[in-house]
């Protein structure tokens, strides 16, 4: 269940995977690389994609695929890294 800090980010994170990607996000706790719906093209794409809707640059000098599994993971991802929801 998302919190204060990540739920608007949640949603805005689906509808960008959505969006950019054509992929309808089953759950935000879903694991979009197990089931499939995020291959290494998609990654980029949306790592592209986060950092054109948010204005940030991504920390990825330890690149860590678990941070992009599911929206839950990414919303935490950006929050610690301190992009809000617009």
């Amino acid at each position: 269940m998302p919190d204060a800090t990540t739920g608007p980010l949640t949603e805005q994170l689906t509808d960008l995977v959505r969006d950019r990607l054509g992929v309808e996000v089953p759950s935000p706790d879903t694991d979009l690389v197990a089931e499939g719906l995020l291959d290494s093209l998609a990654l980029v794409t949306l790592i592209v994609g986060l950092e054109d809707t948010f204005g940030c640059q991504l920390p990825l000098d330890d690149f860590d695929i678990d941070r992009f599994r599911s929206v839950d993971a990414m919303a935490a991802f950006l929050a610690e890294v301190g992009v809000t929801a617009d």
